[in-house]
């Protein structure tokens, strides 16, 4: 047996960078991404797939705003529950295709996944996480007269922040635990999972985002994955991306890692996250988190590219 492994997908990885979004562009990205991951399919390692949800969210944002008078609102973190659905659904229907492509058959299950978050985390007094599309200025004001702020983005305009605390429990991960000793592929926290808070005895949700990969690696932690590889649209981390002293990283011990995070060598909302989750997953012995992109996926798990986080 290989080791127990979750992969984290980018929200990006369903559809072409500045492309617009459509069903059907969806399918064929997954397509490529999972004829891609071929390695991780074929052995017999226990998988779980997360995902990000980021372009989805927007449009559905997008929606509810056209909607507005004429159906009910759907607060956000039942756009995040709506989002597991639909890339839920493109992804189990594209492994199993995949699979049989190949005279491969294994079970594979999408489990909505709550995600519990502190009520007291400060992300609720400091919202910082950007989604959703564009607004004018005009625009702007108008959604600030419902409740909601914006942050503006330069040329571009305004858009909503909205918080984004820490994961602290996963509702769901007796079930998952269940799928994957039964050998059952599990896609799962998709979208950094449906934020939900303990009240009184009650879950209920909230409305915020909770990071992809940092719910990947306390999902992995839970079940006691060995590794987490964390794709993206670069080949490794850099230290100071895009800046004339950018250097990749190669193999990195989490004291390292930690040191170059708290001096901000990571861009905030994009490697820092993932960086971030590399350390806690990786804390524990013989874990390890691997970052990289399709292209280089099989040489980064021969140790040979990539950036890879361990425990020192």
């Amino acid at each position: 047996m290989t080791d127990r492994t979750i992969l984290a997908l980018g929200g990006n990885a369903f559809a072409a960078p500045g492309a617009p979004l459509t069903m059907a562009r969806q399918f064929e990205f997954a397509k490529l991404v999972f004829e891609s991951l071929s390695p991780l399919l074929i052995d017999d390692r226990e998988l779980m797939i997360s995902h990000g949800n980021g372009p989805q969210v927007g449009h559905m944002l997008i929606r509810v705003e056209e909607a507005l008078g004429k159906a009910y609102a759907i607060p956000l973190e039942v756009c995040v529950a709506e989002s597991e659905g639909e890339l839920g659904y493109v992804i189990t229907q594209t492994l199993h295709n995949v699979l049989d492509e190949r005279g491969l058959h294994r079970p594979i299950a999408s489990i909505l996944t709550q995600v519990v978050v502190d009520q007291d985390d400060p992300a609720f007094v400091h919202p910082t996480k950007a989604i959703g599309p564009f607004y004018t200025a005009a625009q702007a004001d108008e959604i600030r007269q419902r409740g909601f702020p914006l942050r503006e983005e330069g040329e571009r305009g305004f858009r909503r922040i909205v918080p984004s605390p820490q994961p602290r429990e996963i509702v769901d991960v007796a079930v998952i635990e269940s799928l994957l000793r039964a050998s059952v592929i599990v896609v799962a926290a998709g979208g950094g999972g449906i934020p939900v808070i303990r009240h009184e005895g009650q879950m209920q949700g909230v409305e915020a985002v909770v990071d992809k990969d940092l719910t990947s690696a306390l999902l992995g932690t839970l079940v006691d994955a060995r590794l987490l590889l964390i794709l993206t649209n670069v080949p490794c981390a850099y230290c100071d991306f895009n800046t004339p002293n950018q250097s990749p990283i190669g193999r990195i011990g989490i004291s390292e890692a930690q040191r170059m995070l708290e001096e901000g060598h990571f861009g905030e909302g994009s490697m820092q996250p993932k960086v971030e989750a590399g350390i806690q997953f990786s804390s524990r012995t013989d874990c390890r988190t691997i970052i990289c992109n399709v292209d280089n996926l099989e040489q980064a798990l021969q140790g040979q590219s990539g950036t890879i986080i361990e425990h020192d």
